[in-house]
């Protein structure tokens, strides 16, 4: 299959065969992939009641304010003519569209691709972009983790000049070795992305521990709970489990917010022609999101041999936003 395309097109990786593959083979490891969280229609506005309600950037302007901010600072250093945009894991398309009117203010001829595993917000990022001036050049609905598809669709592309990606909200629920595996893949020399990261807020008198039960509430509410038990309803998984948990945890040494689903019974059952045999020890993980401190995160970067440079972090240093080049 041909990824370039004007037309966000589904790749196989995101259908219903695809998804039952994964489904039955990380269901044996007692997980469900992230990607399975946004799948449908509904899912993806079950995700976006939980953004509007709890996402502080709705509520505080210091997260609008980093956005601005780093969006103005990049935008001084891209040619004037045109610049590919590239949204990876774009959502709505709500930042994309902010960065876009910089650069457009400059007289920068703007083109997009949105890359998300959910087409209702591929299709929406791309309709958003387009009002806001940027040439729509259409994007793979595809899963994010598969790298090699993303690095082929990079290389589709036929573009020679350096792309500005962005990659927003999504660095929590990729494990850390994801994060750098993909942006090795897909960046060039001259490429900028922009990756915003959710942090635990550790500063003077707060330790780490203090300041992830500060951030718990995001997480540990209806709205989310509600959005987890949506994944359990599309699998038929909700009758075999408790209702989700959300506790503080880590993911490849990171500290994280895990949620998981007791098992109610180690009966085993079957799904899909498989047979399952659940450990009532070992509960089913839903969902992951992991904290950095900002140290953690350019240590993670730098180790791997990007350059990395802040460009905005709120003042409560609950979110920040680098610039990541080769």
């Amino acid at each position: 299959m041909t990824l370039q395309s004007h037309t966000n097109d589904s790749h196989p990786s995101v259908g219903d065969a695809a998804l039952e593959r994964d489904a039955i083979e990380l269901l044996r490891a007692s997980r469900i992939d992230p990607k399975l969280l946004y799948v449908t229609s509904r899912q993806a506005e079950l995700w976006r009641q939980v953004n509007l309600r709890h996402s502080p950037i709705h509520g505080n302007p210091e997260f609008a304010r980093i956005y601005r901010e780093a969006f103005a600072r990049v935008a001084e250093k891209m040619p004037r003519d045109e610049v590919y945009l590239a949204g990876l894991g774009c959502g709505t398309g709500m930042k994309e569209a902010e960065l876009c009117a910089q650069l457009k203010s400059r007289g920068c001829r703007v083109l997009f691709s949105g890359i998300d595993i959910s087409r209702d917000l591929v299709d929406e990022a791309s309709r958003r972009l387009a009002a806001a001036g940027a040439i729509d050049r259409g994007g793979p609905v595809c899963d994010l983790a598969e790298v090699d598809l993303v690095a082929q669709w990079r290389s589709e592309t036929g573009n020679e000049a350096p792309i500005l990606y962005t990659f927003f909200g999504v660095v929590p629920n990729f494990a850390p070795s994801m994060v750098t595996r993909l942006f090795r893949a897909i960046m060039r020399p001259g490429d900028v992305l922009l990756v915003s990261v959710h942090l635990a807020p550790v500063g003077e008198g707060t330790d780490l521990a203090a300041a992830m039960r500060l951030v718990l509430p995001q997480y540990d509410n209806p709205e989310t709970l509600a959005w987890l038990s949506a994944a359990l309803e599309q699998w038929s998984l909700q009758d075999l489990v408790e209702a989700p948990e959300m506790k503080i945890g880590e993911i490849e040494g990171m500290p994280a917010f895990v949620a998981t689903a007791r098992w109610k019974s180690s009966e085993p059952f079957e799904r899909w022609g498989h047979r399952f045999s659940p450990k009532e020890d070992e509960p089913l993980q839903l969902f992951h999101s992991l904290r950095y401190t900002p140290s953690l995160f350019e240590n993670l970067l730098r180790s791997d041999g990007f350059k990395i440079e802040l460009l905005a972090m709120t003042s409560c240093r609950e979110e920040a936003v680098w610039a990541v080049k080769l």
